[in-house]
């Protein structure tokens, strides 16, 4: 791995099922593999060793894929506002090609002219269908970032399928639930025949319109229904004024279930449904062959291999000795890939089995995922009270298990040893199962109310859970009958002045030993509980209840949004034995704490990108004894930080993980990899972490950065920042020291100091105007860094401080102008002079 490459995707788990071209046989005669979308990703696997190519690019979930007939290119599209439509090599990986914002918010289908010269798309409909979708024509042989041919749909219900005739590619066919339109398109005209809608052509009632197809001989057309049925269309017709149209031959059924997915392959018209069925149709459609055992669930697409069938039809053959066609995969709406041998279905064989599963699918809504603290695997838990528990290095589903109540669960826990697993629900009840097979040990319900945070003790003896109303409880395996043991409530109760909820939970031991739990509110309360003498009788009890921002705070400040232990400060002497914690806000702040001294001990600026904070892990690197915490935001963000945090942004890194909101980040038993959830997008992310990357990366990408470099790098070029700060200390070194003149070596960076007073005048000269709360938080650090190395608080600072704590204490994001006007305005402000 590069060093630049300190965080890789390193393989993808889940399918994308919301689109019916989500699978693609991309095999050749010396590999067979199948291509999908998962997510924001396009996904290249092998069947035999499930090795994944991973295409990266999109920032949005891929809305469509599809590949040319030699499948030697492979093309993929999303949907939204800033989307992105690409072609990849397929043997390779590699984009070659590729137009950003195709159309206004992306493109709904599209496929590759069988000439592998043109690609076709049709644009999606923009959030309130604003504007009329679009055909496009690209040709992919140039370089132009301009389509060149368009055709407007008529205005009317949202079209979602586009098949393009292969036999003659100046047609295609477009349909949406009632409508159908057939298209000829040439660089000069535009010839548009539409279908009457179903209610008015057909005799009797037919179910919403799902796909459209050319058949074999590229002058008829088939739709496929909800109901199961296929509407065959004729041929080209005139009519007495010489309009061009067609209209409905017949109307067959073909599937008890929806059909979604339909093409023509070789000589056949090919259906899957709903049902889970695959049937092959003959040019009159009659069934020919069908694979009704692929046990894959409802069927959402099939493609088919360009490695020409083993045993090829002899042209003597009856009817049924006749069927012959290339090996195919199919993918369901559950999320799995099922390879299909066509050949078995005239050569059954006990040695030789019809299909075989080549991935599943990640249980849908994802709401919680937690990974194994010794075992290279991890449970995912989702809609239904569905668990699953994936193992990582082979890919396979080991273990589906279905709770008894379908209610959501919330958040999941292991202990340290792995042998237990504690599952918190929406509606305050706890269950603790033993890891593999889930059996159940234990289940309580000390509050009505979902639970949002778990954390196991080191023992693994105690569980303290965190409530969404924020109260606090603690289960604990405490002594009983005749020297047993058994699991109980020890007590529960609410620590926060109300209507507080709760920002985070840590139990864990502190670096002298000490079992210790802590629960941080959003208004800014830590609160520390008992954690010895444990009983039912004795209840939980609360030791200490602090403000993060300190006891003479007039406000709370900004409301937390994640809480964890925190590694030692390396560069203080004497801070090892401190119990530290790191909480981060929604200004985008990182604090230590000192939950000791009850006080916070220094304060970062943290990462910008994709909202605050809501969950952080502290790991270790192997390499180096160095630590780094890995986050997550609520929306589309993971990253990690170099500990300790000085808020240099060139000392973390961030990603998009996922599209949409992030359900869960979790590190792996070594240490090494990140575990990320898609709470809708129906994929789990593996991101490997290379220890000397990240070092390299991260670490010592910024080791000679002086606090004055990164506020000019922030700044940006051409920012008098540099100047200004240098003159402001200047200033006040000149007021301090009356005529005694500068204390400096060099004019352009001072040396010399100024009286910790004057940190308040200068961040006003140079913009921020920091409280007096702000101001006691930074002289607080002072004398932290000062008593670690055993010395007395400073009375003086030098520039290289006084922008450190510029730097870490100003606001992370400007106030709009609009914003503060209307501030000055509530305060009688003249609008004019602002006086």
């Amino acid at each position: 791995m590069a060093a630049m490459q300190a965080v890789e995707l390193q393989s993808v788990f889940g399918l994308s099922d919301a689109f019916s071209a989500g699978v693609l046989d991309v095999s050749d005669d010396k590999q067979k593999r199948v291509c999908y979308a998962a997510s924001h990703m396009v996904v290249i696997s092998s069947h035999e060793d499930s090795r994944q190519t991973i295409l990266q690019g999109h920032c949005q979930p891929v809305s469509c894929l599809t590949a040319s007939s030699d499948r030697s290119v492979i093309a993929s599209a999303d949907c939204g506002y800033d989307s992105l439509m690409v072609l990849w090599d397929a043997k390779t990986g590699n984009p070659f090609w590729s137009v950003r914002k195709p159309h206004t918010y992306g493109v709904q289908a599209m496929q590759l002219s069988s000439d592998g010269r043109h690609l076709v798309a049709m644009s999606a409909l923009t959030p309130g269908g604003a504007l009329q979708q679009i055909i496009s024509i690209w040709d992919i042989s140039t370089p132009v970032q301009s389509p060149r041919f368009i055709a407007m749909i008529p205005a009317g219900e949202q079209k979602f399928c586009l098949h393009l005739n292969q036999i003659n590619n100046q047609e295609l066919i477009t349909n949406g639930k009632g409508h159908v339109c057939f298209w000829n398109l040439t660089s000069a005209s535009v010839f548009l025949g539409t279908s009457p809608t179903r209610a008015l052509q057909f005799k009797r009632t037919t179910g919403d319109f799902t796909t459209s197809s050319y058949l074999p001989d590229g002058a008829q057309a088939a739709t496929g229904s909800h109901s199961g049925e296929i509407i065959l269309w004729s041929p080209w017709l005139v009519d007495a004024e010489g309009k061009r149209y067609r209209k409905a031959a017949k109307i067959i059924q073909i599937h008890s279930r929806p059909v979604h997915a339909l093409s023509a392959v070789d000589r056949f018209l090919v259906s899957g449904a709903d049902d889970g069925y695959i049937r092959f149709f003959d040019c009159k459609l009659r069934l020919v062959a069908w694979f009704e055992d692929l046990e894959a669930g409802p069927i959402k697409s099939f493609s088919f291999s360009k490695v020409p069938p083993s045993q090829p039809a002899s042209p003597g053959s009856s009817v049924t000795d006749l069927f012959s066609a290339p090996d195919f995969v199919v993918g369901s709406t559950t999320g799995n890939i099922v390879a299909v041998n066509s050949n078995t279905f005239e050569h059954p064989s006990n040695d030789q089995p019809s299909h075989r599963l080549l991935a599943q699918g990640i249980v849908h809504s994802t709401t919680a995922i937690v990974t194994h603290p010794t075992k290279p695997c991890f449970i995912v838990a989702g809609q239904g009270g569905v668990l699953q528990t994936w193992d990582l290095l082979s890919h396979a589903l080991m273990l589906t298990h279905r709770l008894p109540s379908p209610t959501p669960i919330t958040c999941m826990a292991f202990s340290h040893d792995g042998t237990i697993l504690a599952l918190g629900g929406a509606l305050g009840v706890v269950r603790l199962c033993k890891e593999g097979d889930c059996e159940h040990i234990a289940d309580f319900r000390p509050v009505k109310q979902a639970i949002v945070y778990m954390d196991f003790s080191s023992s693994g003896r105690q569980l303290a859970l965190g409530f969404k109303d924020g109260s606090v409880a603690m289960v604990a395996c405490l002594p009983w009958r005749g020297g047993q043991t058994r699991w109980d409530v020890v007590g529960c109760l609410r620590a926060h002045p109300a209507p507080t909820t709760l920002a985070g939970l840590a139990f864990g031991e502190a670096p002298s030993g000490v079992t210790k739990l802590f629960s941080l509110g959003k208004d800014g309360s830590i609160a520390e509980y008992e954690t010895d003498k444990l009983s039912a009788a004795r209840g939980l009890r609360v030791m200490s209840l602090h403000s993060l921002a300190g006891t003479t705070a007039v406000t709370a400040g900004p409301s937390p949004t994640a809480l964890t232990f925190a590694p030692p400060l390396p560069y203080f002497a004497q801070s090892s034995a401190d119990t530290l914690l790191l909480v981060a806000d929604e200004a985008h702040k990182l604090r230590i704490y000192n939950a000791d001294t009850h006080a916070c001990v220094s304060t970062a600026v943290g990462p910008l990108h994709g909202g605050y904070i809501n969950s952080c892990r502290v790991f270790r690197s192997i390499s180096a004894d160095t630590f780094y915490v890995a986050y997550s935001t609520a929306h589309q963000v993971v990253g990690v930080m170099a500990w300790p945090l000085d808020g240099d942004p060139n000392k973390s890194l961030a990603l998009i993980a996922h599209p949409g909101k992030v359900a869960g980040m979790n590190l792996t038993h070594d240490g090494c990899k990140l575990v990320t959830a898609g709470a809708d997008d129906g994929s789990i992310m593996i991101w490997q972490m290379d220890s000397e990357g990240l070092e390299a990366s991260i670490g010592g990408r910024s080791q000679q950065q002086s606090p004055m470099q990164v506020l000019v790098d922030i700044e940006g070029p051409g920012s008098t920042f540099q100047q200004d700060a240098i003159d402001y200390f200047c200033h006040a070194q000149l007021a301090s020291q009356g005529n005694k003149g500068l204390d400096a070596k060099t004019p352009n960076l001072p040396e010399g100091k100024v009286s910790v007073e004057q940190i308040m005048s200068l961040c006003q000269a140079l913009g921020y105007f920091p409280s007096d709360e702000e101001l006691s938080l930074m002289l607080e650090e002072l004398a932290y860094q000062a008593a670690s190395r055993q010395q007395r608080p400073p009375t003086h600072v030098d520039l290289r401080q006084f922008l450190a704590l510029y730097l870490n204490y100003r606001p992370a994001l400007q106030e709009p102008s609009d914003e503060v006007s209307h501030a000055f305005a509530a305060l009688g402000a003249d609008p004019a002079t602002g006086m």
